[in-house]
């Protein structure tokens, strides 16, 4: 059986943790596709002589599809991963007999985050990869429904993040 006070840093290590790596997650999902742009723009010989055989745009298109595959693993494995982290500190905010309130922001927490690797990242996927090598211009009809799922994942992803930082300031701040 752990130790309270162990059990307590423990928890707010882990929603630390939680917080840091969604974090890490928008910084990387946004620079997957920039660095596309940087790396058709940089000045290295070798990468673009081996571009040459392509006609002209692919190379952005095939860059982008590898940094859209990416980003596909890497919030898949991020969403399962919240899962188990919420689960965890639930559980150990059970055996701490931690307040109802603050129960029901992790509960909340774990709710949002099965919500988004449950429907909202999967329908992402299946959309983003159904319009990867159709033209943009006109927008494919899909467009509007993929970044209807992306402004929810956002905004879900948001409202976590944000009922994160307020149960770890309101507990942190709490002596145990």
């Amino acid at each position: 059986m752990l130790r309270p006070l162990l059990a307590n840093s423990l928890r707010l290590s882990l929603m630390g943790a939680w917080l840091m790596g969604t974090v890490f997650l928008w910084v990387i999902a946004t620079e997957n596709f920039r660095r596309v742009d940087a790396v058709l723009s940089s000045p290295h010989p070798e990468f673009h002589q081996r571009l040459e055989p392509l006609p002209a745009g692919e190379a952005r298109v095939v860059l982008r599809f590898l940094a859209s595959e990416l980003n596909r693993f890497y919030f898949t494995v991020w969403g399962w991963s919240q899962l188990i982290l919420g689960g965890v500190i639930l559980i150990l905010s059970l055996r701490l007999s931690a307040v109802r309130f603050d129960l029901g922001l992790l509960g909340a927490m774990w709710i949002l985050a099965a919500i988004l690797i449950l429907w909202v990242t999967p329908s992402i996927i299946e959309i983003g990869r159904q319009v990867d090598f159709v033209p943009r211009s006109p927008p494919p009809p899909q467009m509007e429904t993929f970044w209807r799922y992306h402004f929810a994942y956002t905004a879900t992803d948001l409202v976590k993040f944000g009922i994160g930082f307020f149960w770890l300031l309101r507990t942190g701040l709490r002596r145990p």
